[in-house]
């Protein structure tokens, strides 16, 4: 039997991290921030507010701070996709 994407996860924990995630205003507006950036200044500028909330999660809700890493790294593609490097 082939292994499916949610084997090994922890279901109510991700559903629960990513409620919270698009509940917050923060994680949208830098989410947001990250979309709409249109040049590396203007991603670094999102990146900060994504590091600003890495902080405040780890505090307030460590068990849903991945869903912060994840954007963090989503960053980090969209900074190759506007530098034209690939990755």
């Amino acid at each position: 039997m082939a292994a499916g994407v949610w084997d090994g996860l922890d279901k109510d924990r991700v559903a629960k991290a990513m409620v919270t995630a698009f509940l917050s205003d923060e994680y949208l507006e830098a989410l947001a921030a990250v979309n709409n950036a249109e040049n590396p200044a203007e991603l670094a500028a999102a990146r900060t507010q994504i590091k600003d909330l890495m902080v405040l999660w780890r505090e307030e809700a460590p068990e849903y701070a991945f869903v912060i890493d994840a954007l963090y790294i989503f960053s980090e593609k969209i900074q190759l996709q506007l530098t034209g490097e690939t990755g």
